[in-house]
């Protein structure tokens, strides 16, 4: 009979599976079920807003390049570069 190692390092069998299976098609399951989120993680806890712009060609390259030297996707070092350049605008403008 084969176990799996969970991430938690409890060790559960075939026959354990077979039993909760049982279980929920029963319906005398007494686990809990989590709700899981699949996908990327969220940026932040508020809604997002989608920014798009263009730009010439060469500009996009060397955003490409720089994101790949920096091993971030593009669209992370465009969001953390606006963010940054918006920030210290503000702090300039009292």
């Amino acid at each position: 009979m084969a176990e799996y190692k969970l991430a938690n390092g409890y060790v559960l069998t075939d026959e354990e599976i077979e039993e909760r299976a049982k279980e929920w098609e029963d319906g005398t399951w007494k686990g809990q079920l989590v709700e899981l989120r699949a996908g990327r993680p969220r940026l932040s806890n508020e809604p997002n807003a989608n920014l798009s712009f263009k730009c010439p060609r060469s500009g996009a390259e060397m955003i490409e390049k720089a994101a790949e030297i920096s091993g971030v996707k593009k669209s992370t070092f465009m969001r953390e570069a606006a963010l940054e350049k918006a920030a210290r605008v503000l702090a300039t403008a009292g």
